[in-house]
């Protein structure tokens, strides 16, 4: 399915189910024995930098009424401790009040993948539920200081852990030691280059289904930025992440052709 929708935002819970029934989302999830859900939790500085709890519930309540799978909210927040960004923006108690669990994804088992084709990430280690779930991603749309725009294709990022903290156990690598507070934990992607790294991530994971909260968006940073005022007012998804992200640029009136891992990208 390749029909992009961008819908004007009126709340949450009514614009989310209408989205999610018309892309009929229910019959991608229906035979479904894992749901995984990754928002944008990359610190934990409140909504619209990281993703709203509020925004995560209705996608979450649409799961259940769906489908029987196992839901798991998912994350490896980059700067800061996931489990504090759980804790700071409300994510334990939605997890508590749908019997959900919550996954730090720094701390889980990876797996080693290789592409010589790949343009810099040719070994990768990514989280072995990856492969296991039906993936939904829920990030909020932003300016980003090097990839001009960060929403679907951008959060990825969090399925990434940089390779000085992982050691072999058996047959998974797993995080060796802890990470050091304020350490950008995936600072080998903005080495190897972020837009590079966009593509690469995108071809290794195959994400079921994007939905982007630009009801109000965040200019000028991708952490320290300020909101869009007037706010954006839209809610954009799709199962292609790159289709998706196009109409995003757009909403930030930024040019498609001007960003490298969109113009790439195929």
């Amino acid at each position: 399915m390749q029909e992009i929708i961008v819908e004007d935002f009126k709340s949450y819970k009514e614009t989310i189910p209408k989205i999610l029934e018309r892309l009929e989302l229910k019959e991608k999830i229906k035979n479904q024995e894992k749901i995984l859900i990754k928002p944008n939790l990359t610190t934990n500085q409140p909504f619209p930098c990281t993703t709203s709890v509020d925004f995560v519930e209705e996608v979450i309540k649409y799961c259940l009424e769906n489908s029987k799978a196992e839901i798991i909210i998912a994350e490896g927040s980059g700067g800061c401790d996931t489990e504090k960004a759980f804790k700071d923006l409300g994510y334990y108690e939605l997890a508590k009040k749908y019997k959900i669990k919550l996954t730090d994804l720094n701390k889980t088992e990876r797996i080693k993948l290789e592409n010589e084709k790949a343009l810099v990430l040719k070994t990768i280690f990514l989280p072995r539920i990856v492969f296991e779930s039906f993936i939904i991603n829920l990030p909020v749309l932003k300016i980003h200081s090097e990839a001009k725009l960060t929403a679907a294709m951008k959060n990825l990022f969090g399925f990434y852990l940089n390779t000085e903290f992982l050691v072999k156990e058996g047959d998974y690598w797993v995080l060796k030691k802890d990470i050091p507070a304020g350490y950008w934990n995936k600072s080998e992607l903005h080495y190897f280059g972020v837009h590079k790294a966009i593509i690469d991530l995108n071809k290794y994971i195959n994400v079921g289904f994007h939905l982007v909260d630009g009801s109000i968006g965040q200019l000028k940073s991708e952490v320290y930025g300020i909101p869009a005022d007037p706010p954006i007012g839209k809610i954009i998804a799709g199962y292609d992440a790159k289709l998706v992200d196009v109409e995003c640029a757009k909403l930030l009136k930024l040019n498609p052709e001007n960003i490298f891992y969109l113009k790439h990208h195929n």
